[in-house]
């Protein structure tokens, strides 16, 4: 593997390659009881044919109440000025507690991802992150680069969903790389401590792959709004432009860890560590 492939030109020197190691090796691997844990990932259904009419009006609600505009979602990227998005934005996490009707849906998706991981589980720290990425043409900042989640350590030991909700198709799914979770950190160079692109004058607070010894060859699992895509944080994925036309799109991550007290314990390491850093 002499060959080096190259991601962001601008960060190279910036990034170093990673130590010989595994790391899931060393972590808890959620995925390890389930039939998909050779790809990192796996897409199930719901039982559930309503919750996509509740999240849609669920984050209505939520962005009214941010920027006071009654927004048509799927046009998000023409009704929201970047002020405003960064206001709806700043807004996040919502909590798993902010509402019954939110309360009432989370223990569902904990009692399904459960179920298929096989192991009790939780929402980590409660927390609900909606991801919304406004087509390429509108802002092509909507997406983080490359990464694995785990680069911030208090994402380790963890399992994620992808759960669509609009504009979620062939042109605009989360972009991942099958078979990532299980690879030696050599293989890729990274950032360290984030990421920033002086040509966008954007910062990212997770590390960025920058060049890889193996070509990525990243593809889009399509889940439907009636699925979930279970997959872990330690997976190359990210760079997920929205090559919609004039649909933005939105979709839930939620992040799983045991029910345990190794899980409470890395829940407040994570929020003792939240206390003293600046995400935006």
């Amino acid at each position: 593997m002499t060959e080096s492939y190259i991601y962001y030109d601008e960060l190279i020197e910036s990034s170093v390659w990673g130590e010989n190691k595994v790391l899931l090796e060393n972590d808890t691997n959620l995925l390890e009881k389930t039939s998909f844990n050779y790809k990192g990932y796996g897409i199930i259904s719901l039982d559930d044919s309503n919750i996509n009419n509740f999240l849609k009006t669920y984050i209505s609600n939520r962005i009214y109440d941010v920027i006071s505009l009654d927004v048509d979602i799927e046009k998000y990227h023409h009704c929201v000025n970047e002020e405003q998005h960064t206001r709806v934005l700043n807004s996040m996490p919502y909590k798993k507690n902010d509402s019954s009707e939110l309360e009432e849906f989370c223990k569902y998706i904990e009692k399904v991802v459960s179920k298929e991981l096989r192991e009790e589980v939780k929402i980590f720290n409660d927390d609900i992150w909606v991801r919304i990425c406004r087509p390429k043409k509108f802002s092509d900042t909507d997406f983080n680069p490359c990464h694995r989640d785990v680069y911030l350590d208090f994402y380790r030991n963890t399992a994620n969903i992808y759960l669509p909700i609009i504009g979620s198709n062939e042109n605009s799914s989360l972009f991942l790389q099958e078979g990532s979770h299980l690879w030696n950190e050599n293989i890729t160079a990274t950032t360290n401590g984030g990421a920033f692109f002086k040509s966008s004058n954007k910062k990212y607070s997770v590390d960025a792959i920058v060049q890889s010894k193996v070509k990525l060859n990243m593809t889009r699992p399509n889940p439907t709004t009636n699925e979930i895509m279970i997959f872990s944080p330690y997976l190359i994925h990210g760079c997920s432009h929205n090559d919609n036309d004039n649909v933005t799109r939105m979709s839930l991550e939620i992040r799983f860890i045991k029910k345990d007290k190794n899980g409470l314990k890395q829940e407040n390491d994570m929020n003792e560590f939240l206390k003293q850093r600046v995400w935006r």
